[in-house]
């Protein structure tokens, strides 16, 4: 890296002992926090380059925080770049080119194997055989596209598996979004057709579509199947008002990630332009403000962290310029894919247009960031505000919901650096407080959560509340000897004070009568309310499962034969009224293993008809007669 090797003493007392096989090297401070990780097909040499090359400006301040040289010997480079790639994403060294959008986006899912296929939205691909589309960067674009999908095809989107049976059609149905294969109103042939019909659309052979369709209305007209052929009609002309507003489309009907790069002083923007099925769907920007990384370092950086395992592969990755030695990472992406991967950096045709597409779309979206001025980190404004010794990186929230104190619950949501945490969310029923007093059931739910010393205490503690709620938090935190280690706020909604003045989100803190404001574009509030509407959301979705079951609970106590382990069955496979009216009496006792007599008599009692009295009475099952609502919450906690 340079002549002087005094800059770097650890680089020098390490290289003797660096192996010149294929691995990993991680450079390290003098706290041992990582800050580099690289993968090399001959350490020794690679390594040995940092002394030996002319340093760029970021790496010379590396060198110079470096204190420490390991490394990890891989088999091959193939191990070595997975190992790198997943180090990466573990640590987030600060020194490397670090994505910190993860999130998996929307495609749509169609098996063609299954005897019914199901049009279903997900964010994971899968090697289960079915036909994956997207991903889609709009999830109401998607949303939208699936709503025009069933008034069009008409394909089945409930969530049973195999053929489903009814003994009548559901709502889909009824409104024309649906065949019903379940009540066999559709035969497989036909309904098999219009899944087929529906991966034309998906791929952009609307040509192909049309024809077919229209073959298949004149057919229907020429043998006065008049209405068939009116419906047929209609599908056209959505189809033809569908490709109409397809504003950007290529012949080419491959699947392609076509990225652009800006740059403006230190800072660079990368830019992923989503193709699918020769559409543009989508953009995905990325900003980086320390690149100095020259443009081919940079995107072979930025496409290694990219396309970490979930995320989709297409077919091809068009790119602003030829990247040398990459053979291992294309083997790597063709085996994430299944198939054949390409990188190309055309000179002429559909590809380069795309490629002039990304790159103006790049420098646009660049000049967007920059002009909203520099965008301070959530959970260093959270320290700074707060007072707090580092930034919160672990935040928890904690809520409650009951009405009038009844079928009382609580709710406890985790985001780890910013992101949702959501192995560690827990939901609790409270047990000890009776009648609605939400700041004891806080209370009651903090004991039981950081009175374990098992369970990790955070870094900050939220509550959704003003000061009532924050003086209980910490007289509970104080009982368990957490007071001083573990800060707690009140996050309050915005709403109507009594005197008619509207107030927007505030903070409260212990010991402090006034409320704090953050402004209202700061990350860090919008960070802290993103927090608090997934506790709230949990909170609230676990209230009214346990109210669903309480009423069904006072129906169900009531059928002779009908015990606590059968109407426990009856909730794992049935989670409300409606889906057990929908079932038959063959459903009731497969799934939930009743006999056919209290099957019967159940369905008798949800439609309002009395049910026959039975020649001999029947048994309720042996179990523990304790009510379903009183089981424990769902959680370790």
């Amino acid at each position: 890296m340079t002549s002087d090797k005094s800059v770097s003493p650890a680089l020098t007392a390490a290289l003797p002992h660096i192996p010149a096989g294929p691995g990993v090297y991680l450079f390290k401070d003098a706290k041992g926090e990582i800050l580099y990780v690289g993968k090399a097909v001959n350490l020794k040499n690679r390594v040995a380059s940092y002394l030996r090359d002319q340093p760029g400006p970021r790496t010379a301040i590396l060198v110079q925080r470096l204190r420490q040289v390991d490394f990890l010997v891989t088999t091959s480079e193939r191990e070595a770049l997975i190992l790198e790639r997943n180090l990466i994403k573990e640590h987030r060294p600060r020194y490397n080119i670090n994505l910190r959008d993860d999130k998996n986006f929307l495609c749509l899912r169609l098996d063609l194997n299954e005897p019914v296929p199901r049009l279903a939205l997900v964010r994971r691909f899968a090697p289960d055989g079915a036909r994956y589309f997207g991903p889609y960067t709009s999830g109401a674009a998607v949303r939208e596209l699936v709503k025009f999908m069933k008034r069009v095809f008409r394909l089945r989107s409930c969530r049973d598996r195999g053929v489903p049976k009814r003994s009548r059609p559901c709502l889909n149905y009824q409104i024309g979004q649906c065949l019903g294969p379940c009540c066999g109103l559709v035969s497989l042939a036909d309904y098999r057709r219009a899944a087929q019909e529906a991966v034309w659309f998906l791929q952009g052979r609307g040509k192909q579509l049309r024809q077919e369709l229209t073959a298949q209305m004149h057919q229907a007209a020429a043998e006065l199947r008049f209405e068939e052929a009116a419906v047929l009609r209609d599908r056209l002309a959505l189809l033809e008002r569908a490709q109409a507003q397809q504003v950007s489309q290529t012949p080419i009907f491959k699947d392609q990630d076509v990225l652009g790069l800006a740059r403006e002083g230190e800072g660079a923007l990368v830019l992923v332009l989503a193709v699918r099925g020769g559409r543009v769907t989508g953009s995905l920007p990325y900003y980086f403000a320390q690149a100095h990384d020259d443009d081919a370092e940079l995107l072979e950086a930025f496409l290694k962290q990219y396309y970490s395992p979930p995320r989709f592969v297409p077919a091809e990755i068009v790119l602003p310029q030829t990247l040398a030695g990459q053979e291992a990472f294309l083997a790597l992406l063709a085996e994430q894919r299944g198939g054949p991967v390409q990188m190309i950096n055309p000179r002429q045709g559909a590809r380069r247009q795309l490629l002039q597409m990304a790159a103006d779309n790049a420098q646009a979206a660049l000049q967007r960031h920059l002009s909203l001025g520099p965008q301070q980190d959530p959970l260093a404004e959270l320290q700074e505000r707060l007072h707090l010794p580092a930034p919160p990186r672990r935040l928890v929230c904690l809520d409650i919901s009951n009405l009038q104190g009844q079928q009382p619950v609580g709710s406890l949501a985790v985001f780890q650096d910013g992101q949702p945490d959501k192995a560690a969310y827990r939901r609790f029923r409270i047990k000890e407080v009776a009648g609605p007093n939400d700041p004891a059931m806080l209370a009651e739910v903090i004991r039981r959560q950081f009175g374990k010393p098992e369970n990790e205490v955070p870094d900050l503690l939220v509550v959704d509340g003003g000061l009532g709620q924050v003086a209980a938090a910490s007289a509970a935190l104080r009982e368990l000897g957490l007071g001083g280690r573990l800060p707690v706020i009140g996050l309050a909604k915005a709403g109507t004070l009594t005197g008619g003045k509207s107030v927007r989100d505030r903070l409260y803190l212990p010991g402090r009568k006034n409320p704090l404001f953050f402004p209202n574009n700061s990350p860090a509030l919008l960070l802290l309310m993103r927090l608090r509407d997934e506790a709230h959301r949990l909170a609230v979705g676990f209230h009214r499962q346990k109210a669903r079951q309480a009423a069904m609970d006072s129906i169900l106590n009531h059928i002779p034969g009908l015990g606590p382990q059968r109407r426990r069955n009856l909730f794992r496979h049935f989670p409300d009224f409606e889906a057990l009216k929908q079932a038959s009496v063959a459903e009731l006792r497969r799934e939930a293993g009743l006999p056919r007599v209290v099957a019967e008599r159940l369905l008798a009692v949800l439609h309002g008809t009395p049910p026959a009295s039975p020649a001999t009475p029947i048994p309720a099952a042996k179990v523990s007669t304790e009510a379903v609502g009183n089981r424990e919450e769902e959680a370790t906690s």
